[in-house]
């Protein structure tokens, strides 16, 4: 009787370390998570969950809670807002996203209603025309926010649009007298 008491308790601590390390996987892994990709030109950027958990004074002034993104006045801008519903219940929300200046509504980019099965995911896309930016002023730099809530979540994205520099205006060749020449 002694010999099967003997192990009890390394059966117990065996079992006690399995429940916590699932509790850790559980509890890291359940849960809704947006990924954010943002293309200017030909370079994207991937903006992940994690990066607007940052405490704060993470962010450099002005951009609080916000990811900065320039960009010329012309070019296209593409959103890709990818959800993932790592849950055991349907997810369903309404997705917004929205241009701002000086915190009044420019332009709606996309509105609608998404629903996510279980540990599914769903991709929202989007773009924005630079040029068709209201208030820009010609040769000026300005600075617009992109808004995208899902549900009660909103994510921040400052555009910094500036203009393309003007190439350099070509100038005729200067035109030497002979007699110059001969020196």
């Amino acid at each position: 009787m002694a010999v099967k008491r003997r192990y009890l308790f390394l059966y117990l601590a065996i079992a006690c370390i399995a429940g916590l390390i699932a509790i850790f996987v559980v509890d890291a892994y359940l849960g809704v998570y947006d990924t954010i990709y943002v293309t200017v030109g030909e370079y994207e950027q991937k903006i992940e969950a994690a990066y607007w958990q940052q405490p704060e004074g993470f962010w450099p002034t002005g951009y609080e809670n916000a990811w900065p993104i320039g960009a010329t006045v012309g070019q296209k801008i593409t959103f890709r807002y990818e959800i993932e519903n790592h849950q055991f219940s349907t997810y369903s929300t309404p997705v917004q996203a929205s241009v701002w200046k000086e915190n009044e509504k420019v332009d709606d980019l996309f509105s609608g209603d998404v629903s996510i099965g279980r540990f599914g995911k769903e991709v929202v896309e989007w773009s924005l025309a630079t040029e068709e930016l209201p208030g820009l002023i010609p040769g000026w730099p300005a600075q617009y926010t992109v808004k995208i809530n899902l549900g009660d979540i909103e994510r921040k994205i400052i555009l910094d649009l500036y203009y393309p520099e003007a190439p350099p205006t070509p100038q005729p060749p200067k035109i030497v007298p002979e007699s110059e020449l001969q020196r």
